[in-house]
């Protein structure tokens, strides 16, 4: 039989729907709280949303029918800082360091000589993950005893920082006369000669800009498998925090075949030192709309405020522990940023600023501030990204500027990362970091972003997990931090679907399960709203439906007829 439906304009219109899915624990997130027991799907959007005998009264004799069989079904997940084209090339052709922070040099130094004696065709050995516990015991000269013949270069956990080799050196032209770069620092002995550690992005790029980035066939090959591994954790969008062409062409044609399950934000970098110069970013930024398609959104930009607090290179207004003085670690001219971000701004391009310490949050809201001033509320909801340490006076400001705050569990809980705060800036600071309830009290719009691979996991249950607990999910590191700012689950939920899909001004089209929504669902082995918080970490996907195809399913297939 066909159903009698509504649609929004009030027509009267006959529909079969295509699939329908019964006997479900669904949880539609908006209106929150609401479950439904079913819904149906006609040409990859929901038509109807309700009880088991609602739906089954519209099933027609083409209709596929699903038993989920008391499963619980959420909307997709949306991971807002991911950098999923990189992270995936490095992880499938890199060398990975141990990342625990008791791995001595020895060992590190041990990993990457196996690698190379396993790689002896690779012109450059690239590798990431060192922790900055290492960085005054490291030095060229280590590196050169691996392989003196063939440029090294590793990257510290955050990818602010980096050890190279005396060939990498030599390739880069850095000698003992090399000026540092503006924002960046050649890291030097007692005799002025370069110890082989880079400082932040300017000086890391004097390097990297000369080793090869890999074939095209490679990146897009790591883009299919980044894309099957985020379905596979139930994840239907992300934002690409630092993109270029490049990276727009593999989307674009991965896209094209009909393989991109995903809906992509690209931020493209703007004035950001890499070896890309200004005037290809600049030419980007006017090109973005040809990359655009119904999964690849393009009128994004992204800016870098300042580095991060384990190597003393995020810009607080109190001094560093053993500083008389606040360090000047901002890498923008706080007046210019103003004058870009109203610039991109009037041309309807949202902007992600990293800024981790309080003096470089306050300048990203005092940037947005100054749009809003110049352009009005243009509609578009400008974002720092992961606002770690927040000063009590500029909490307000987000649903004040409507600024989106972006927040990374993963670098919060008890981990080496919040080690590593405690002794540049004290306990009493660290313990302070991502009040991100009390950004949500205010009604602000705060997403969910993981970093990455700064961060060793892209699976969302964990860090979803820790929004809630404010503890290490990993069960390595006791305690909490900031307990006070814990979410509840249903809050948490929110921020990594119906938020998420806001931060990309798709919420009229994904985000939550509603009529006339694409049909976006993750159906999940166990429900996290109902369990003790510390299993939510456990949750796995059983099934990824992206506009109503199913795009990852483990091999318990659902029932149907």
């Amino acid at each position: 039989m066909s159903a009698i439906l509504l649609s929004c304009e009030g027509v009267v219109h006959l529909v079969a729907p295509d699939t329908v899915y019964l006997n479900g624990q669904i949880y539609c997130v908006v209106p929150r709280y609401r479950y439904v027991e079913a819904v149906a799907v006609k040409e990859g959007k929901f038509v109807a949303v309700g009880s088991n005998d609602e739906i089954k009264s519209l099933i027609s004799q083409t209709t596929e029918v699903v038993d989920l069989n008391g499963k619980t079904v959420l909307p997709g997940l949306h991971d807002m800082h991911i950098h999923a084209y990189l992270g995936s090339y490095s992880t499938l052709n890199e060398c990975h360091l141990p990342r625990e922070s008791h791995m001595t040099v020895t060992d590190i130094l041990e990993c990457v000589r196996q690698y190379a004696k396993n790689n002896p065709s690779k012109p450059w050995i690239v590798g990431v993950d060192w922790q900055p516990e290492i960085m005054p015991y490291i030095n060229k000269s280590q590196l050169d005893g691996i392989d003196s013949s063939r440029p090294i270069i590793l990257y510290d956990f955050s990818h602010h920082n980096a050890w190279v080799n005396s060939k990498a050196l030599e390739i880069a032209g850095i000698d003992a006369h090399t000026f540092d770069p503006e924002g960046g620092h050649i890291h030097r002995d007692e005799s002025g000669e370069p110890t082989g550690v880079l400082i932040e992005l300017p000086a890391i790029q004097l390097v990297a800009k000369h080793f090869p980035k890999g074939g095209e066939q490679e990146h897009f090959e790591a883009v299919k498998w980044i894309v099957n591994q985020l379905n596979s954790h139930g994840i239907t969008g992300i934002k690409e925090p630092m993109t270029d062409r490049e990276i727009l062409k593999t989307y674009k044609r991965l896209d094209d075949e009909n393989g991109l399950h995903l809906r992509v934000v690209t931020n493209l970098m703007y004035k950001v030192p890499l070896e890309i110069s200004m005037e290809e970013q600049y030419a980007l930024i006017e090109d973005r709309k040809k990359y655009a398609s119904s999964h690849i959104f393009t009128d994004f930009a992204k800016m870098f405020i300042d580095g991060v607090p384990a190597f003393k290179t995020a810009a607080f207004m109190q001094p560093y522990l053993g500083d008389e003085d606040a360090n000047d670690n901002i890498l923008v001219d706080a007046e210019q940023l103003k004058k870009d971000l109203a610039y991109l701004d009037s041309m309807g391009i949202t902007v992600k600023m990293h800024a981790v310490g309080d003096a470089a949050i306050r300048v990203g809201l005092d940037a947005i501030e100054a749009a809003r001033a110049v352009n009005g509320f243009s509609g578009l909801k400008h974002e720092i990204a992961h606002t770690t340490f927040i000063h009590p006076e500029d909490i307000h400001r987000f649903c004040a500027l409507d600024a989106v705050a972006e927040f990374s569990p993963m670098m919060w809980f008890p981990s080496d990362f919040h080690t590593q705060d405690k002794v540049v800036i004290g306990p009493e600071r660290a313990d302070g970091k991502y009040p991100i309830r009390s950004v949500v009290d205010t009604g602000a719009l705060a997403v969910y972003g993981t970093d990455w691979p700064v961060v060793p996991s892209f699976n969302p249950w964990p860090s979803l997990e820790a929004m809630v607990t404010r503890q290490n999910p990993y069960i390595v590191y006791p305690g909490t931090v900031n307990a006070s700012e814990a979410l509840d689950v249903v809050q948490a939920i929110e921020l990594f679907t119906i938020n998420g899909a806001r931060s990309m001004y798709l919420d009229n089209i994904t985000g939550s399960i509603q009529v006339g929504k694409s049909a976006d669902m993750i159906v999940l082995d166990r429900n996290p709203l109902s369990i003790p918080p510390t299993d939510i970490r456990n949750t796995k996907v059983l099934c990824t439906i992206l506009e109503g195809k199913t795009v990852y399913e483990i091999a318990t297939n659902l029932p149907t007829t």
